[in-house]
């Protein structure tokens, strides 16, 4: 069931990516923006509501810890004041990452955060294919499309996969580890096909995928 879920988020951001060349940076952080990215992602009032109460709480919080570290001082202590709120700061993110990872479902929390590493994603998956690209000058326009939304899909679902599971990272790392065997298993196919080369004139692996 965890790897249909993960097979058709894959689906579903792959089609998203078609947009990735036309990026536009996202509009601000704003209640209107926060209830279209909820009825984008298909939440229930009710859920949205609940959603924005956590929000609402957690930044309180985390305002309120913060402003006490800022105010900490020990003059004659050998720790620093702020090493207590650190961790008081990092613990009140997991339980609130963890609140709203139970609220909502993986697929939710991808539509209403998507437009957030769109950018990143983006960044990432040039690197890839720039240096892909120029290392097999024969690929068609067609392929070399279909390569780049492959690398971007991929830079974009692991994103959000370590964004929704960032509460427990014995969680967060078996499920960036079905992406990246997933990744690497699909690319070996997309690379005999396209007869893809990855290898640098030292001989060694690019990434360390075995594509070929």
């Amino acid at each position: 069931m965890k790897t249909k879920l993960f097979q058709t988020l894959t689906i579903l951001l792959f089609v998203n990516a078609i947009v990735a060349q036309n990026y536009t940076q996202p509009k601000n952080d704003t209640k209107e923006r926060f209830y279209e990215n909820a009825k984008k992602a298909g939440i229930t009032e009710t859920k949205t509501e609940e959603l924005l109460k956590i929000i609402d709480d957690r930044n309180k919080v985390l305002k309120d810890l913060d402003t006490k570290k800022k105010q900490a001082d020990a003059p004659y202590s050998i720790q620093d004041p702020g090493t207590l709120y650190n961790f008081k700061i990092n613990n009140a993110r997991t339980y609130y990452a963890k609140k709203i990872s139970n609220l909502l479902t993986y697929k939710e929390y991808a539509e209403f955060t998507v437009e957030d590493y769109k950018k990143e994603a983006n960044e990432n998956a040039k690197i890839e294919f720039e240096q892909l690209i120029n290392n097999n000058t024969s690929l068609t326009e067609k392929q070399k499309k279909n390569l780049y939304l492959f690398l971007y899909s991929y830079h974009l679902n692991q994103f959000l996969t370590t964004a929704y599971y960032s509460f427990d990272k014995t969680q967060q790392k078996p499920k960036l580890g079905i992406l990246r065997f997933n990744f690497e298993k699909e690319f070996k196919k997309l690379g005999k096909e396209y007869n893809i080369k990855v290898y640098e004139s030292s001989g060694q692996n690019t990434n360390g995928f075995e594509w070929n």
